[in-house]
């Protein structure tokens, strides 16, 4: 469901059934961190708008919103119609006052106003010259009127010919006539349909369907011709004599019907068949003439029959004009060009500065952006990498689903969950799909044990995952390692905090928290977090810790651990687990909206708000955990990074995979890969012999997100053989966004397998 909906929700809280003005929210004080946008590629699906009328310009309504009726003209102009509209001429728009019905013509700007007369109720329906009402007679029954216009003398015309009416309904109408659907006044009144002819002031009746024991179920009123349709052949009855009836067999049922000239335009396609055909009322074959339609067919006030189509051989929607020339010929024309809506964006999320979104169009797709992680806010327009479900790569939406959350790893991965059954109501079984982000990157599933209630991803960090569920009515976290493709422990506590190989716990009711060592097993660190309480939500992001003390969010606080402030947050965090998040020094809120709190200057301090509907995190919100910024989607699809202002922290190591021992000969010993808490701009690995002291350069290299990864084979960086034996290795690196020091980080390994050591020369 397109965002635009829950963002209109409350303003159409009173317009429901009726067409009626959407406010416009202000716009909002661009972010004092600055601000990058990236527009939704295009659609090929139908937009979300509603063909309600044409004449010189068309009428078209927001289908999200239900109402948002505007003019629109062919040089590009788009008139709202800010009114309670009753009903439509061609370029006329008429709206329904307190004392008076005001028409505004908008292809002249001309307006005018048909005062309410005592006892007349209008209906929907209207001439150049009259306007349709009724009133209703001691018995309750409904009388027509025809009431004058401006330019018309006749005020107030009673109509002829069908009496008074059990109820009636107005189908279609042009300049000339209504199509009327009605119920006789007598408890046995059969059902009819009429055609209210306006300058007699005459209700025809039209011919019931054969056999009498049966109903139209589609009707359409043309310039020549009225169709009526029961099952799979349309009945066309003249406008100017009744009398004179064909039969026209259309092969299938079709939902929409409507004529022009001596044709009956039919739509009976399907989503594999969708083409709208022309059938000739006096035989022959039938003809295609748009290829899919989206909602109804419209006459136009010149007798041609419009629609919001695409035509054959273009995914391109236009409103299209079906006419018939002097020789009865059909033509098809485009009658104003429609801008393609943007593709729906159902998920994003962001870490180390990479960006994914998951879209669906005619297919699902998943589109990956660089965003800057040095100065101000920057996107790249052009997807930095693509996959799309196919069937070649038929999981490619998974990692980004919607089901149970989704997350960027930070090293260059993003996971995502399904469920077996479906949505997961009952105990289901649960399988994680991780993804290599980038083109042509593969895909694999872990199947997480035992059956799940509730499943959803709480937090991620380079290999491992967390994901908390329920499992027999107890809640649990389970920490899934994704390089190994199994779970490494179930916890059953209902709080914790990913960072790293860090799995940081509540330990007592006093607010400490101790953090686990996800590689040995072992509690490695503690922090007490001043809370004095045992945390009930927990988040961690480097020296950056959020809790909650309860349940219903009181207690919400942030507390940093170099300078050992608890920073208090001006909020009870009172929304469901999950709709705070927390970023490197600051937070965000999802409280009817989005507010960004900064905590860089050791208060909570509200930075910038995002005043619209959000559907929840990882929807159409995320956190950058690794010194970046949070994104957003507004209404029309577009992602928003939106800067944050002050330092960033440290950069670090927060995970690593260094051997003890290193095989020069042996491939699957020679992997090395640290972790970083934020994207550095250049990196050199550095290689000491402990007994030489020979210090030798390894590898460098330049900008690296999230992981440094490498083979070392036994050669430095210039291709020469390095000796086998002891090593003390120093990885340094330079942070990307130039806040804090180098990092300089060491290790030890040992080499071997190259085919000579220190003092015994070279081979």
């Amino acid at each position: 469901m397109p965002r635009a909906v829950g963002a209109a929700a409350l303003a159409l809280a009173t317009c429901i059934g009726a067409l009626c003005a959407v406010p416009t929210a202000a716009a909002a004080a661009p972010p004092p961190g600055g601000e990058a946008t990236v527009a939704s590629p295009p659609s090929t699906s139908e937009p979300y708008l509603v063909l309600r009328g044409a004449g010189k310009g068309v009428l078209l309504s927001d289908r999200n919103t239900r109402g948002s009726l505007s003019w629109w003209s062919a040089d590009g102009r788009q008139v709202p119609v800010e009114c309670g509209v009753l009903a439509w001429l061609g370029d006329e728009v008429a709206c329904d006052g307190t004392t008076e019905l005001k028409i505004r013509d908008h292809a002249t700007g001309a307006t005018e106003s048909v005062p309410r007369r005592e006892n007349r109720a209008w209906a929907a329906a209207f001439s150049p010259t009259q306007v349709l009402a009724h009133e209703k007679d001691a018995d309750g029954r409904y009388v027509l009127h025809l009431l004058g216009r401006a330019n018309e003398p006749r005020k107030d015309v009673p109509v002829t010919g069908a009496g008074a009416l059990g109820s009636y309904a107005v189908l279609a109408s042009d300049a000339r006539g209504a199509l009327v659907e009605y119920w006789g006044a007598s408890p046995e009144g059969k059902h009819r349909h009429g055609l209210l002819d306006y300058a007699t002031a005459t209700l025809k009746e039209l011919p019931e369907v054969p056999g009498g024991d049966a109903t139209y179920n589609h009707v359409g009123l043309g310039s020549k011709w009225i169709a009526m349709v029961s099952s799979n052949e349309a009945v066309m009855v003249s406008r100017t004599d009744p009398a004179v009836v064909r039969t026209v067999a259309i092969g299938a049922y079709p939902e929409r019907v409507l004529t022009v000239g001596d044709w009956l335009i039919a739509d009976t396609g399907d989503r594999d068949d969708p083409v709208v055909t022309a059938h000739p009322i006096d035989g022959g074959a039938p003809r295609p003439v748009l290829d899919r339609l989206d909602g109804q067919l419209v006459l136009g006030a010149d007798g041609g029959a419009y629609g919001l189509s695409t035509v054959k051989g273009s995914t391109r929607w236009a409103v299209h004009r079906i006419s018939a020339d002097a020789q009865g010929a059909l033509r098809v024309q485009e009658a104003l060009a429609v801008p393609a809506r943007p593709a729906d964006r159902r998920t994003i999320a962001i870490a180390q500065g990479d960006l994914s979104a998951l879209h669906v169009d005619n297919t699902e797709f998943v589109l990956g952006y660089r965003t800057s992680v040095t100065g101000p806010p920057s996107i790249t327009e052009a997807p930095a990498w693509r996959c799309e479900r196919s069937t070649s790569d038929p999981l490619c939406p998974e990692a980004a689903g919607r089901f149970g959350g989704n997350a960027a790893t930070g090293d260059g991965r993003i996971v995502g969950m399904s469920a077996d059954p479906a949505g997961c109501s009952t105990p289901c079984s649960v399988t994680v799909h991780i993804r290599d982000a980038r083109n042509g990157g593969s895909q694999r599933a872990v199947k997480l044990p035992g059956a799940l209630r509730n499943p959803r991803i709480v937090s991620s960090s380079g290999r491992y995952l967390l994901v908390g569920a329920e499992t027999d009515g107890v809640p649990r976290q389970l920490v899934l390692d994704i390089d190994a493709g199994k779970v490494s422990d179930v916890k059953p506590a209902p709080a914790a905090g990913l960072w790293g190989s860090l799995l940081w716990q509540p330990e007592g009711d006093k607010g400490v928290v101790a953090a686990t060592d996800l590689r040995t097993g072992q509690v490695v660190r503690r922090v007490d977090l001043g809370s004095a309480c045992r945390p009930y939500e927990l988040q961690a992001n480097g020296d950056w810790f959020y809790s909650t003390c309860a349940a219903d969010g009181t207690g919400a606080a942030a507390y940093h651990v170099p300078t050992r402030q608890r920073i208090p947050l001006p909020f009870v965090a009172e929304r469901p687990l999950g709709q705070l998040r927390l970023g490197d020094g600051y937070v965000v809120q999802d409280n009817a909206g989005l507010t960004i709190y900064n905590l860089r200057s050791g208060q909570a301090v509200k930075e910038y708000q995002v005043q619209q509907y959000v559907a929840g995190y990882g929807l159409d919100w995320s956190v950058d955990r690794f010194g970046g910024r949070p994104a957003h989607l507004d209404q029309g699809e577009t992602i928003h990074v939106v800067g944050v202002t002050g330092a960033t922290s440290p950069l670090a190591v927060i995970d690593q995979n260094v051997p003890g021992t290193l095989d020069a000969k042996k491939a699957g010993s020679r992997q090395a890969r640290w972790w970083l808490s934020k994207p550095v701009s250049s990196w050199k690995l550095m290689a000491r012999n402990k007994a030489s002291g020979i210090a030798t350069v390894v590898r460098s290299g330049g900008e690296a997100r999230g992981a440094i990864d490498l083979v070392w084979d036994g050669k430095d960086q210039a291709g020469r053989t390095v000796m086998s034996g002891a090593y003390e290795w120093t990885l340094l690196a330079v942070p990307a966004d130039g806040h804090g020091a180098p990092l300089k980080a060491t290790g030890s390994v040992t080499l071997t397998g190259t085919g000579f050591q220190a003092g015994r020369g070279r081979p």
